[in-house]
């Protein structure tokens, strides 16, 4: 027979799940940053090795990379309790307007 679950486990395993997604999806674009300035370097050194152009994309894009791991992994636990906070606050109103309407 299937028990309810507690909600602090509840919470906890859906945290692991988001996170390890987040982490996923992170990596993936940690592999293309790398592969592609890497193939970026390789042109710029090979067809036109006078004029420095590489370096733009792997610091612009290195920037977008910064802001994908600040807040897809550094500061995602403090983003999932937010948005839990947000839904147990709504909870309890919808829970609280039922209350006085019955």
């Amino acid at each position: 027979m299937v028990s309810e679950i507690p909600l602090d486990v509840y919470k906890k395993v859906y945290r692991e799940i988001i996170k390890e997604k987040k982490k996923r999806k992170f990596l993936i674009h940690l592999i293309i940053y790398i592969i592609v300035n890497a193939m970026f370097i390789v042109d710029n050194l090979l067809y036109t090795p006078k004029e420095i152009w590489f370096i733009y994309p792997l610091i612009f894009w290195g920037i977008g990379l910064l802001i994908h791991y600040l807040y897809g992994i550094h500061w995602i636990d403090n983003i999932l309790k937010d948005i839990e906070a947000r839904a147990e606050y709504r909870a309890r109103e919808i829970l609280k307007n039922n209350i006085h309407q019955n």
